[in-house]
């Protein structure tokens, strides 16, 4: 659903700036939503790199510049 692919685009983000607060927080309530509570962990730990392993951009989606 949407929180699935909200979670890609937090991700993204905070690979580009990993001291946003706000997006980590975000980033756990679409976890939660879409039932990742797997991720929970990654996400407290601010472990970036399993969650992108986890969750990388799909072939044709793109940030918006």
């Amino acid at each position: 659903g949407m929180y699935d692919e909200s979670i890609r685009y937090y991700v993204r983000a905070l690979a580009m700036n990993p001291k946003a607060d706000n997006a980590w927080q975000y980033l756990r309530i679409s976890l939660s939503c879409a039932s990742r509570n797997d991720m929970l962990e990654a996400c407290d730990s601010r472990n970036l790199d399993l969650l992108q392993k986890e969750f990388p951009l799909q072939n044709g989606e793109r940030l918006i510049k």
